[in-house]
């Protein structure tokens, strides 16, 4: 059963005719008694009586004509707002916690602006597990940081940030005009937790040089290193637009590290097979203008 088959009787039934139906739809006297034998073939049950050569609908078909009704009406109702549906249908947008920070309210503000039809979900987590949520088509689009992971992903490269090494004031290589690298690593260290952009690739930075990362402290929120680093109690790793303030009034010192530079670059990816709705290329565009 189709809806081809519903219109066709819902139209028989308008005009009590085979003959008169055809006429206004277009087909054939013979192609309609057709599709109506076809359709009371695939319920299993006659829709009119067939009396002196004119057709009645019989109580079942007029039981059929209401339901049938409420069906074509819903269909109708559905292609009519497929547009709408587009617009509607949730964008869910995986971040991790340093674009959340920086990059992400800007970008929606604008998003809202020209989508306001469109509701957007943000899950906020290290890049690690946005990336495996992006894998798993938990979110549809992810803003993500550090060394692109995945083959499988498309990534759209939109910005960067350096990561610098910081200590207090009062700490003994606040006056160091350089460290050397195998110094750093004998430091007390306060880090972000494993999975993090800003973990994996200070990690991959000294192991390039042979050398392990075993943190005195670990933590998921960055202010509560930064607060532990102010206090000396050891030397944290920090992208420089979290800590441009700190450093402005003193309250940090960057360190000059001899070999090592780390930059972290963001990127918007998603899942080289899922379909790019209207909203989302919406959000790339916004993206390609940064």
């Amino acid at each position: 059963m189709t809806i081809r088959h519903l219109r066709i009787f819902k139209i028989v039934c308008e005009e009590e005719n085979i003959t008169k139906a055809a006429k206004k739809l277009y087909m054939t006297q013979p192609a309609v008694s057709h599709v109506i034998n076809d359709l009371e073939e695939k319920i299993g049950n006659t829709l009119f009586d067939r009396v002196s050569k004119r057709i009645y609908l019989n109580e079942f078909g007029k039981l059929f004509l209401d339901k049938a009704i409420r069906v074509l009406d819903l269909y109708d109702d559905l292609e009519g707002g497929l547009d709408n549906l587009k617009e509607q249908a949730v964008l869910q947008i995986g971040s991790s916690i340093t674009i959340a920070n920086f990059w992400l309210p800007s970008l929606l503000k604008r998003f809202e602006e020209q989508w306001k039809n469109t509701p957007v979900r943000v899950e906020v987590e290290s890049a690690r597990v946005i990336t495996e949520k992006l894998l798993q088509n938990e979110v549809d689009l992810a803003l993500i940081e550090g060394v692109f992971p995945r083959d499988n992903l498309v990534c759209i490269p939109f910005s960067s940030y350096r990561l610098v090494v910081l200590c207090g004031t009062g700490h003994p290589l606040s006056s160091a005009s350089e460290v050397q690298i195998e110094e750093l690593a004998q430091q007390k260290l306060l880090l972000r937790e494993k999975g993090s952009a800003i973990r994996d690739t200070f990690q991959s930075a000294m192991t390039l040089h042979n050398l392990s990362v075993s943190p005195a402290w670990t933590s998921v929120n960055s202010q509560a290193l930064i607060q532990a680093a102010r206090n000396n109690l050891g030397v944290t790793i920090m992208p420089d637009i979290l800590v441009e303030k700190e450093c402005e009034r003193k309250e940090l010192v960057p360190l000059t590290v001899a070999g090592l530079y780390m930059e972290n670059q963001n990127y918007l990816a998603y899942h080289k097979d899922k379909f790019l709705s209207e909203p989302m290329q919406g959000f790339l565009k916004i993206l390609e203008s940064v």
